[in-house]
């Protein structure tokens, strides 16, 4: 099979799988053709030739006839010039379009026939009416291509049928006008068909190569614009659709933000089959959270998801996006942090282990800056001193003495198997009175801990247990 063979049989199948679309497009396209420049010039033409009919039918003396030839004439127009009133009033007629437009079709050949029996009759002799059935046979062909071309319907057989009809009636007219007329004019009816069908065959090719290009295109499209979703924020779209580069979508200059790294205890020991997805939900709850409040102008949300790390989550409070709240990052963070604990509960309880699954977090503020990774594929990444402790922090867990002081804590509250928050002293000192009083210290003088080198300017560490 030829390539164009192929595309044919494409573009016919697609058409056909997608008919009611098809139908919806080329009734809009009917629709834009009356209410366009091509139905503006086509009421110029027809007022014209009123104008210009009208004396030679008065010459005929008759009022009534006069009459019926200056509203056959401009009936065409009259319904291009009302189409758009009528659409605007019920909107749903432009459904109704292509069947609309072959009215005005058929009332166009009307019109043709009156005109040519308003001038063969006004004609006063004999050599004067072959002079002008000569001049106007020369114009039913092309009057009956330029009525059969167009045609909007979905299948081509109903669009055969219709140019059928048309041409017999524009025939029955004619020999109805003036038989000799009529028999002057059979090959040129003959010869309009025939021009017309294949015309309005092309057309209605290339309608159907439009559609079928349209459509894969917009397909295509929002397929690309839903997976781009999954890597960037959907203001980020907008910018790179009105040019911007993607280095200019992402904060890139240096700030301040509380990192929360959260990270699943003894996550290597949990065996199941469905492991896999229940991280994946634990994520999108997550995502959720830090989703909340989100806002383009400003950048502004709960949190920003940095990175998933297997069984780890990764974000921030401050930086890139500015909080949703006005109270301090600290509290938000804690906030947070709080609900993640919340939605990983359900998740676990819906996840159905035969253990208890518990986490931990760790929050720190620091510095933090924003960065394209370099290479042909550039993702946002986030660097900074903030990063290396809020994950110094959530560590702490597996440091021995800590740890005993953890379970303490968590023994005489009745929790055997608990979920720990770490948190900086200076994110402690930053919370509401209502937020700190649900954490205990620890002091480092006392309990001096390698981890926290990183953070050399600590004296304390905080934390909470919870269920």
């Amino acid at each position: 099979m030829s390539e164009a063979a192929e595309h044919k049989a494409k573009y016919s199948a697609y058409c056909r799988e997608h008919e009611e679309e098809f139908a919806a497009e080329l009734c809009d396209q009917a629709s834009s053709l009356i209410r366009g420049w091509v139905g503006r010039v086509f009421v110029v033409v027809v007022i014209a030739l009123t104008l210009w009919t009208t004396p030679y039918a008065a010459t005929t003396e008759e009022i009534l006839s006069t009459a019926l030839t200056i509203l056959a004439c401009s009936f065409p127009a009259l319904l291009v010039m009302s189409y758009p009133l009528a659409v605007a009033v019920y909107s749903p007629l432009r459904k109704y379009s292509p069947l609309i437009l072959d009215v005005i079709c058929l009332s166009t050949l009307l019109s043709f026939v009156v005109l040519a029996a308003v001038l063969l009759s006004a004609s006063s002799d004999v050599t004067t009416g072959l002079e002008v059935g000569d001049q106007l046979v020369g114009q039913v062909n092309f009057v009956l291509l330029i009525v059969i071309a167009p045609s909007y319907h979905a299948s081509y057989q109903l669009t055969v049928l219709r140019n059928l009809m048309l041409a017999l009636l524009f025939a029955a007219m004619l020999f109805l006008a003036d038989r000799s007329f009529f028999h002057l004019s059979i090959l040129q009816l003959m010869q309009g068909f025939l021009l017309g069908s294949a015309v309005s065959w092309f057309i209605y090719k290339g309608m159907r190569a439009s559609f079928y290009s349209k459509s894969t295109d917009a397909g295509a499209r929002e397929h690309l614009r839903s997976q781009l979703s999954k890597l960037v924020y959907p203001y980020q779209l907008q910018m790179i659709k009105r040019g911007e580069e993607l280095e200019a979508t992402m904060p890139l200059k240096e700030g301040k933000a509380i990192v929360s790294v959260f990270d699943v205890q003894r996550s290597s020991e949990i065996k199941h089959e469905r492991t896999p997805e229940f991280f994946i939900g634990v994520f999108e709850a997550f995502l959720g959270i830090c989703m909340r409040g989100y806002e383009h102008s400003p950048l502004r949300s709960q949190a920003f998801r940095l990175k998933e790390t297997g069984d780890g989550f990764i974000s921030t409070v401050g930086y890139p996006f500015l909080p949703t709240e006005s109270r301090s990052l600290a509290d938000s963070a804690v906030s947070t942090a709080l609900s993640m604990f919340d939605v990983f509960n359900k998740e676990v309880a819906k996840f159905n282990y035969s253990r208890p699954i518990k986490a931990a977090i760790g929050l720190a503020y620091n510095s933090i800056q924003g960065t394209f990774q370099s290479g042909s594929i550039r993702s946002y990444d986030l660097f900074g001193d903030a990063i290396v402790q809020a994950a110094k922090y959530e560590e702490l867990r597996k440091e021995v003495g800590l740890w005993a002081v953890f379970e303490d804590c968590a023994r005489r509250q009745g929790f055997t198997d608990f979920h720990v928050l770490i948190i900086q002293e200076v994110v402690y000192n930053s919370l509401s009175p209502a937020y700190r009083d649900i954490f205990s210290e620890v002091d480092l003088v006392s309990m001096p801990l390698d981890e926290l080198r990183v953070d050399p300017d600590a004296r304390y560490v905080y934390f909470h247990v919870l269920e």
